[in-house]
C-alpha cells in the first residue's frame, strides 16, 4: 500500500451542490472538512487497514517521498485521526461467543 489514498484525498473536491449549500449557510452533515472526509471515505471505500496504515506512518518525510507527497500524506493522516471514530469499524473487535 502506498500513498495513493493521500494523493486522491488531496485532489478530491466536493460537488458544486454541496459547496453551494455550505455557502448558503445550510450545512449538510457537519463541517465542510467532515463532509469532505465522509464523502471521500464513502467513494473510496476506506477500511480499517487503510486507517491503520496511515496512523502507523511516522510524522516525518520518508526517503522516497517528495515534500508535496509528505504534505498531502500528513494532511490526510491528520484528517483520519480527527474523524477516525466515525470511519473505523469497531464491530470486527466484538467478542464472538
Amino acid at each position: 500500500m502506498s500513498y495513493e489514498l493521500a494523493q486522491k484525498f488531496a485532489e478530491f473536491d466536493l460537488p458544486a451542490e454541496v459547496k453551494s449549500a455550505y455557502k448558503a449557510g445550510m450545512p449538510l452533515i457537519g463541517s465542510l472538512a467532515f463532509t469532505k472526509m465522509m464523502m471521500f471515505a464513502n467513494e473510496n471505500n476506506i477500511n480499517n487497514d487503510d486507517i491503520d496504515y496511515y496512523m502507523a506512518q511516522r510524522p516525518m518525510r520518508q526517503e522516497d517521498e517528495t515534500y508535496e507527497d509528505f504534505k498531502s500524506r500528513s494532511k490526510f493522516s491528520k484528517a483520519l485521526l480527527k474523524y477516525r471514530k466515525f470511519l473505523y469499524d469497531y464491530s470486527v473487535y466484538n467478542k464472538q461467543n
